[in-house]
């Protein structure tokens, strides 16, 4: 899971036309799945509202406020060791705010979610076989089979014969900006249609097989809501801060430029907060907070 500060990082990195035509294997298991609010919202209109966490510095807390109710969407958690609550998944934390938000992708491991330079998250599907019982079930190899014939679709449709004779589709797939560019005049609005194309398609697999991707995407969430690892991965937005929690750090100077901003945004705001003199105690707390909600004993 990546902290708030990686988060906001990530923008500008790579474009979606990156995702769209990343792919490193010669089938549908290196494709990159568009995490869409508006996508989701249709094929699964009944939103997953629950309380959440997430670990950031105290310096962002700003940036995390201006995303509620927003629609691009961060990484939480349900449960996670109270170690990493301290330093964060990569560097930094200290902070835990607890937010009220939608689920979008629920997992009881760290998804590796990637960002766009929109803010729309990118989810390999390799990720979403490894979540099938027993590996790459039935059900699921119905999901590959058929994202294997849209990018054949896709690729007859928009690249010539002469280009497509004799060449692996994914092999095409990947190169396709290349071929749009080097061929007709108007390659970007061309490179515009297959992208929609493929949002299209993906769509129209996700619905048609929605049942076992929604097990997949929400099982965990409907479920108990625990994990053996040391973090879960929630991809949620429109959120809500509900309470700041935060910890004491071993600088003193550190500890009091903390402080004076938590204060700050909690005046300024009026969020209530807590301060935990032990990471092991806000750990249980938040265990507690989501067992209760779901109404399971701990």
């Amino acid at each position: 899971m990546k902290r708030f500060k990686e988060f906001l990082r990530e923008f500008g990195v790579q474009s979606t036309s990156d995702y769209v035509f990343d792919t490193h294997s010669a089938n549908s298991s290196s494709l990159k799945i568009p995490i869409s609010t508006s996508m989701f919202k249709r094929i699964w209109p009944d939103t997953i509202r629950a309380t959440v966490f997430h670990v950031l510095d105290a310096e962002d807390i700003y940036a995390l406020k201006k995303l509620e109710g927003k629609k691009k969407s961060i990484s939480a958690f349900f449960s996670m060791m109270s170690r990493n609550m301290e330093t964060g998944i990569a560097a930094g934390g200290g902070v835990v705010a607890e937010l009220e938000a939608d689920v979008l992708i629920s997992a009881r491991d760290d998804i590796m979610s990637q960002v766009d330079k929109t803010g729309r998250r990118w989810v390999e599907m390799s990720w979403f076989a490894n979540q099938t019982r027993g590996g790459t079930g039935p059900k699921f190899g119905k999901v590959e089979k058929e994202l294997n014939t849209l990018i054949k679709t896709l690729v007859n449709k928009h690249l010539p014969k002469d280009v497509t004779k004799g060449e692996h589709e994914y092999e095409l797939w990947g190169d396709m900006k290349r071929h749009l560019k080097a061929g007709r005049e108007g390659g970007g609005n061309r490179l515009k249609l297959v992208i929609k194309d493929y949002f299209d398609g993906v769509e129209k697999v996700i619905k048609k097989n929605k049942e076992v991707l929604g097990n997949i995407f929400y099982g965990y969430a409907k479920s108990k809501r625990q994990t053996d690892n040391a973090w879960d991965e929630q991809i949620v937005n429109n959120i809500k801060i509900k309470k700041l929690h935060y910890l004491p750090k071993k600088e003193e100077v550190e500890d009091e430029e903390q402080q004076e901003n938590i204060d700050a945004f909690i005046a300024l705001y009026k969020i209530p907060s807590k301060r935990w003199e032990y990471s092991m105690d806000l750990e249980i707390y938040t265990r507690e907070v989501v067992a209760k909600e779901i109404g399971r004993k701990i």
